[in-house]
């Protein structure tokens, strides 16, 4: 067993070397921790610059009531710094910013230019300060620069700029880009996208044929115009109707990123069912009876623990909808499917390359850890795929097992193992020595 605890270990640190020196970014996906959470996008002015937007909610930040200015006040400075991806050493340019204002309860956003030249690649290292809690919170943002990108096109919705690309069906947005062109496409995509394998399933998976529905064009003489987006599916617009790059619009049925409904309730339970017990719950006359069942039944028919469990699954779907939408529903995700059963780790290290998620403690060789590699997608640079491994199937059926015994498997879990094979182990020892 210790031989497949290293095997897995010197995977990892192949894949995120030098993880001394990186940052743990796990508050980013645990709203419990902290609640600084800047928004940023990415939007090129010109050939040689690059505009940074950034939106911070008020109540987000400590207010400090003045009594000399008998008003309440929020303090808080960003900085930036700009790298060449092929090299983080020397910043290229940088900006700063520091305020010290009344607090309007309203929406901040603050914006920033920076030199970027097109046909380049680029690290943005963003840290955002509450100078009165003292606390910060650092984005890093890559990015290339060519004329097809999305990063050419600002999205605007009842006239305020927008910094997600999801959305629900029957939006109507407005679209402003920078091309030098009259004419912009529109490839329509309605493909269903599949949940994602289980952690062990290293078997090799034939790719998906994505091909449009259907494509139409808009000919302008202006660089703003409409869009309804009046289905479920993706919308590209690119310049050329054969591109693959430019801007995705991800359109999900009304109320995402929450499970508002019953028949929205079953698809993710497919992660604690066998094949058998997820086809009959498809099949059921009555959804909400066939959930209902599930969760007693899982609970020992213990109403109040199923309610716990239910509110518990579900918060941890919507987490993953919210964190990891990309061209499929953030539950369907390969971090979705970690986060609902496993719940936030407690440390995340991001590169350029990919994710590291880590259960447990540092350097500790019964934590457990997930690697994702960024993939190059098409439509999104938010896709990420598990580096699955066989030996991840005995965790993952521990997982499923507390689940379907009533008790939602987290972090603590781990942690609680993590202390008993580290007491068996410094037993075993002091016998060994006496």
């Amino acid at each position: 067993m210790r031989s497949k605890l290293f095997f897995i270990i010197f995977l990892c640190s192949c894949i995120f070397g030098g993880k001394d020196n990186l940052q743990n970014t796990a508050s980013l996906y645990q709203e419990k921790i902290t609640k600084i959470k800047p928004e940023y996008l990415l939007y090129h002015q010109t050939p040689d610059s690059t505009t940074l937007y950034c939106k911070i909610k008020s109540n987000q930040l400590l207010s400090v009531f003045s009594t000399s200015e008998k008003a309440s006040k929020i303090h808080f400075s960003i900085n930036g710094k700009i790298f060449l991806a092929e090299n983080e050493d020397i910043a290229i340019d940088s900006f700063s910013l520091q305020k010290n204002i009344v607090d309007t309860g309203n929406i901040i956003l603050e914006q920033f230019n920076f030199l970027s030249n097109l046909h380049e690649a680029f690290v943005l290292k963003v840290q955002f300060i509450d100078e009165h809690k003292g606390l910060n919170t650092t984005e890093i943002l890559y990015f290339e620069k060519e004329y097809a990108f999305k990063e050419n096109f600002k999205i605007l919705e009842d006239g305020k700029l927008q910094f997600k690309s999801q959305f629900n069906v029957d939006d109507t947005i407005d679209i402003t880009h920078n091309l030098s062109t009259e004419t912009i496409w529109i490839n329509y995509y309605n493909d269903e996208f599949p949940a994602a394998r289980t952690p062990y399933d290293i078997g090799d998976v034939q790719s998906q044929k994505i091909e449009a529905a259907n494509s139409s064009a808009i000919v302008t003489d202006t660089t703003f115009y409409s869009i309804s987006l009046n289905k479920k599916g993706i919308y590209q617009l690119t310049q050329k109707q054969t591109e693959q790059t430019g801007l995705s619009l991800f359109v999900f049925e009304n109320d995402y990123p929450k499970i508002s409904s019953v028949k929205e309730m079953i698809p993710p339970l497919q992660y604690l069912c066998s094949t058998e017990e997820f086809q009959a719950l498809i099949l059921a006359k009555n959804a909400k009876n066939a959930v209902d069942e599930f969760w007693l039944s899982s609970s020992k028919n213990n109403s109040e623990q199923s309610r716990k469990l239910i509110q518990i699954f579900y918060k941890r779907v919507e987490d993953a909808n919210i964190f990891f939408s990309s061209y499929k529903e953030g539950w369907k995700t390969d971090r979705g499917m970690i986060m609902i059963l496993f719940g936030s780790p407690n440390i995340i290290y991001k590169t350029k390359e990919g994710e590291s998620w880590i259960y447990g403690e540092k350097n500790n060789m019964y934590a457990l850890n997930f690697t994702f590699t960024k993939i190059k997608n098409k439509f999104t640079n938010n896709d990420f795929e598990l580096n699955r491994s066989i030996y991840l199937k005995n965790i993952w059926n521990t997982a499923k097992s507390a689940w379907r015994n009533g008790y939602a498997y987290s972090d603590m879990n781990i942690k609680e193992k993590i202390y008993e094979q580290e007491r068996r182990q410094r037993q075993s020892q002091f016998y060994f020595w006496n």
